[in-house]
């Protein structure tokens, strides 16, 4: 046998409370205390199950959050022979994997086919209702004869519990009862009516923060200024990072570790038994169609959107893909790739040959090199000439200052990479710099060019901000380094800047030749 002896100053003094104890329920975690000769019955067994399932669903929600975490693809078997293509009979729900507000794990190992009759019909509450009943709010909402209506219907996946495997027992007075020797966790789909604009509508933001104020939101509050100097003193002004003084502490504080999750399981009538189902907590799947067929008959339709509804939680592997930018559409490819920062000049000749030549009937000049290619389709309205500036840098005649000269650009023209197989209408894959014809003939090729002094430097500028991928996103065209592609730093949006120099025309006088014929004919003249 074991004593303990508790030192004196470790004894624990009389509270004023009249409880002695905060929790007497332990709902913070109750687990078994394990001891030689302790008798384990079936009591000890739940306590020692639930304490584990609690704990991982309560680290489940609060670190994971909720949501799909991968899988779960909805799509619609395609119509039958003779019947109408808004029919399709049946949806099929790919094997994943999700998390519901109570931190349950949602699973689906296989490929599920869902009729109709498959699922179970709820309201707004959360509440089950009978499927007639359903079909009679469909019908007030205006799924009548094949109408568009103002509802949609919402595809939601529920945590179910479900009892396998009977056993009989036999207790002491020798009478027989039946148990279940197993619990299937499983997953049960609902179908409810929502407004048809939810189906699009972002998740909103959890974070939201307020001004802070108080001593440890002071800019200036490390150390005194009259004790710092230099590069120390611009330190310690710096403003607070990312999240604000209080912002996320906040945010945080306000969370309770119970919110929403009361576990009450409905119990449903099925053809090959009952299932408890959590109609409370479910996780949005799709928006799906729900039709009549050529019976009349209530039935799936071949419309879903599986990705409106759907909330999703951030894995790392995912979180760090998102850091990385792998969703962005960035500049694959630029026409004048071999010339981006090069440190020779670029032969007068090769650079006015890039800039083409007049089309047949045309003014203006659709240039040879100059053009830039996309990692994904743009939205074609987004792709103007103001997404584009070339900038012409040459050295000022008397005081040796940098003159700037914006060339003249007019158009664009978006015809001339082709798109790819899939590619939605209205994108494109890339553009390419329309200029001014008469500004190539005259400030370029003319006797007034600006090439005829010394070398000039051309600058180059892509404005990602302007131009949207197909999900909306800005293009990343930041250049990085001296590499042409893929640009891009990981955020939308950006600039991507290219510079090179271009010598002056083969048949441009010297500096030195045309001083000497300015000063001649300033001798003539006076």
């Amino acid at each position: 046998m074991y004593t303990t002896d508790t030192p004196e100053a470790m004894r624990p003094t009389r509270s004023a409370r009249t409880e002695c104890c905060s929790d007497p329920d332990c709902g913070s975690g109750l687990r078994n205390n394990y001891f030689e000769g302790k008798r384990l019955t079936p009591d000890t067994f739940r306590v020692e199950h639930s304490y584990s399932a609690e704990r991982r669903r309560l680290l489940n929600r609060a670190i994971h959050g909720w949501g799909v975490v991968y899988g779960y693809h909805i799509s619609a078997d395609p119509p039958s022979t003779g019947t109408s293509a808004r029919v399709a009979r049946r949806l099929k729900v790919g094997a994943g994997l999700a998390l519901d507000e109570c931190g349950r794990e949602l699973v689906e190992l296989g490929t599920d086919r869902l009729d109709i009759a498959d699922v179970i019909f709820i309201d707004d509450k959360g509440r089950c209702i009978p499927r007639a009943n359903a079909f009679k709010l469909a019908e007030a909402s205006g799924h009548r004869e094949g109408r568009a209506a103002p509802a949609c219907w919402q595809l939601s996946v529920h945590y179910a519990e479900q009892d396998r495997d009977p056993v009989q027992i036999t207790d002491s007075c020798r009478c027989q009862q039946q148990e279940w020797d197993h619990v299937c966790e499983t997953v049960r789909y609902t179908l409810r009516l929502i407004p048809c604009d939810d189906c699009c509508d972002d998740h909103d933001c959890e974070l939201t923060c307020d001004c802070a104020s108080g001593r440890c939101c002071h800019h200036e509050r490390t150390t005194e200024k009259e004790e710092i100097s230099g590069d120390e003193q611009w330190r310690a002004e710096l403003p607070p990072g990312r999240g604000g003084c209080r912002c996320l502490c906040d945010h945080l504080t306000k969370l309770n570790p119970g919110d929403g999750c009361e576990h009450r399981l409905c119990e449903i009538k099925e053809e090959c038994g009952r299932v408890r189902v959590d109609l409370k907590h479910g996780v949005p799947l799709a928006c799906v169609a729900v039709w009549r067929d050529e019976c009349q008959e209530w039935t799936f339709g071949s419309e879903v959107d599986a990705c409106g509804p759907r909330r999703l939680v951030k894995r790392n592997d995912l979180l760090f893909d998102l850091i990385r930018g792998c969703d962005l559409t960035r500049i694959s490819e630029i026409g004048w790739s071999h010339w981006h920062r090069r440190e020779s000049p670029v032969p007068f000749s090769e650079f006015s040959a890039a800039l083409g030549s007049p089309g047949q009937g045309r003014r203006d000049y659709v240039t040879r090199d100059f053009w830039v290619r996309f990692s994904r389709p743009v939205r074609r309205k987004t792709v103007r000439p103001d997404c584009f500036t070339m900038t012409a840098l040459s050295e000022e005649r008397e005081g040796g200052w940098w003159q700037v000269f914006r060339v003249p650009i007019v158009a664009v023209d978006t015809s001339v990479i082709p798109p790819e197989a899939g590619d939605p209408a209205d994108h494109v894959r890339g553009a390419r710099i329309v200029v001014d014809g008469a500004w190539i003939e005259d400030a370029v090729r003319g006797r007034r060019s600006v090439f005829q002094d010394d070398e000039t430097t051309i600058e180059i500028e892509v404005r990602g901000d302007f131009i949207l991928d197909c999900n909306g996103q800005a293009v990343d065209a930041n250049a990085i380094g001296l590499s042409t592609a893929r640009t891009g730093n990981g955020s939308p949006g950006g600039t991507f800047m290219s510079g090179f120099r271009v010598s002056r025309t083969p048949d441009a006088p010297d500096r030195a030749e045309k001083q000497d014929n300015t000063d001649r004919l300033q001798g003539v003249s006076s």
